[in-house]
């Protein structure tokens, strides 16, 4: 490496760190000072044309601008668009040096409430009043207010509000499993298990009675994946308690890994684990030997919630079942509902409606007409189905068609990646919050008549939201110190893993309880029930319930 070189990365080394400093490992101090907007005499003339930078969502990295979809709303709403693409590391890793030297895109996406109220700290955020977004975008505040009106607490900071959350009507579906059927066949199991006994028994078939036929054992019921949204959520479902969220329990918030049901479900995946049920490798990092590549290469006959009607799909070149069925002709693939728990009822942990925030640039308290354009956009979005979808799939004839046995696809070329991200288009994810301008969701009985014939019945039989269970808060982070969420989060996982291997007794987990609690839980609880509290009050802001009646004057 030449001097020129070392000198070079040495500057970019600080560069970064100086403005990795300037963003707090948790917000805590006061709010930081941005010039307040007199909204009341703000005027947005629809005959003007504006120029709006434009930084959403990070699901479209090779995008381009100039698209269909991009001319088509400008056109619609007077705007001329600026659109940043990123991926998810160049957002985390790009955006504290854009923000620190000033350049702020006038509007903003993040997926977690942690990331929004650093960016509120730091003064990088205009402050929103609910009172603007009920005026500007009445339709949108309804379906938000029914499908996910948690997200109201993602944009809140210091009694003040920071942005628009943004909801997903499709997430309140649970997930749903897949089971090798040929594997079930083999060992003599004519039914999809249902129950924790069934289930139990199963895994200890592919394990111990060669399912695969080939004289040698070298399968596995399962390999559970150690992310914390995925790490044996359905065994703890089945004893009623998220183990990494918080839960309602005696009008309180609790943390569901600590509670005597997550104690029970460690037990009862202590035993399996000494019965050699689980592949081994699943204590280790997943990213060297992922669940996928096990199911697919017959290693394990279970994997949870993988299963949908498109990864069934035998018409869909691309999908698991096609996939498998090239290797290997024999496979069968069967879609497993949730296990039924213990009060013998279906439990699965689903993500809820609940989205992520889009906010505002500080610098349009200058401009702050693009704020209300931009609340017309997606009022627009949520009022007029046809612009909703346009936004999302593009052109009709062009970009997607319909079919009843396909539901909505893409037209070639725009049906091979990467044509279909460049172009903005989004078709798997007409239900979630995930698309470039439309970042908010509609409900569920427009983007019905969009689905394959079958599916809607095929969702209520495998994946029906009545069985979701969801954190109390919508997301953890929403508190002040989540900065220690992730380290929590970490340390129950090595701990879990621990005493399900046996490495540790079951009765650590007392000792794990207080340590958690030492080690920041007992912080993250108390503000989480103040949360609860402050939610309250939002809830009556927004319309989600009603506001008390004032008493009689007598």
């Amino acid at each position: 490496m030449t001097s020129r070189e070392i000198l070079f990365l040495i500057v970019t080394v600080l560069l970064i760190s100086a403005a990795v400093a300037l963003i707090p490992t948790a917000p805590r101090n006061a709010a930081p000072a941005v010039t307040a907007v007199k909204w009341d005499a703000v005027r947005d003339d629809p005959n003007e044309r504006l120029k709006i930078s434009w930084a959403s969502c990070a699901l479209f990295p090779s995008g381009k601008s100039d698209t269909w979809i991009q001319r088509h709303l400008e056109q619609v709403f007077n705007v001329e668009f600026d659109p940043i693409f990123m991926d998810v590391p160049t957002l985390h890793n790009r955006q504290p040096l854009m923000f620190s030297g000033g350049d702020i895109p006038d509007l903003c996406w993040h997926g977690e409430p942690l990331a929004v109220q650093r960016c509120i700290h730091q003064g990088f955020v205009l402050e929103l009043p609910y009172e603007l977004i009920l005026k500007h975008a009445p339709t949108y505040v309804k379906n938000l207010n029914r499908y996910g009106p948690q997200a109201w607490l993602y944009s809140r900071y210091k009694g003040r509000n920071y942005g628009i959350p943004t909801w997903a009507s499709g997430d309140v579906f649970p997930l749903v499993d897949l089971w090798r059927k040929d594997w079930l066949a083999k060992v003599g199991i004519t039914k999809v298990p249902d129950t924790l006994d069934e289930f139990h028994t199963a895994l200890w078939k592919f394990r111990h009675e060669d399912p695969d036929g080939n004289g040698v054992k070298d399968t596995y019921g399962t390999c559970p994946e150690p992310w914390w949204g995925m790490f044996f959520q359905n065994i703890f479902s089945a004893f009623s308690v998220l183990p990494q969220d918080l839960m309602m329990r005696d009008g309180r918030i609790v943390w569901g890994g600590i509670q005597p049901e997550a104690r029970e479900a460690l037990a009862l995946l202590r035993q399996w684990y000494a019965e050699d049920l689980f592949d081994p490798d699943f204590a280790a990092a997943s990213a060297s030997s992922p669940t996928l590549r096990k199911f697919s290469s017959g290693r394990i006959g279970y994997y949870y919630g993988s299963a949908s009607w498109h990864s069934l799909d035998l018409n869909n070149p691309g999908s698991i079942y096609t996939t498998m069925k090239q290797v290997d002709p024999r496979v069968e693939l069967v879609p497993g509902p949730a296990l039924i728990g213990l009060d013998g009822k279906r439990h699965a942990r689903v993500w809820g409606g609940p989205g992520h925030v889009v906010w505002f640039s500080r610098d349009l308290a200058k401009q702050p007409e693009k704020v209300i354009r931009v609340l017309k956009i997606i009022e627009a979005f949520a009022a007029n189905p046809d612009l909703f979808i346009a936004s999302r799939l593009g052109k009709r004839g062009e970009h997607w068609e319909w079919s009843a046995q396909r539901g909505v696809h893409l037209l070639p070329p725009y049906d091979q990646p990467p044509n279909d991200k460049r172009n903005l288009l989004s078709i798997k994810d007409l239900e979630n919050c995930w698309g470039f301008f439309s970042f908010c969701s509609v409900p569920l009985s427009e983007t019905e008549p969009l689905l394959p014939k079958g599916m809607p019945a095929w969702r209520k039989t495998y994946s029906d939201p009545a069985w979701g269970m969801m954190n109390a808060l919508g997301k953890s982070d929403v508190v002040p110190s989540a900065a220690t969420l992730e380290d929590l989060r970490a340390f129950q996982i090595k701990v879990y893993t621990q005493i399900i291997r046996g490495d540790k007794p079951l009765a650590y987990f007392e000792e794990f309880a207080k340590v958690w609690r030492e080690r920041g839980g007992d912080a993250l609880l108390a503000e989480a029930n103040q949360k609860l509290a402050e939610r309250e009050a939002i809830y009556r802001t927004v319309g989600v319930i009603a506001a008390p009646t004032p008493p009689a004057t007598p």
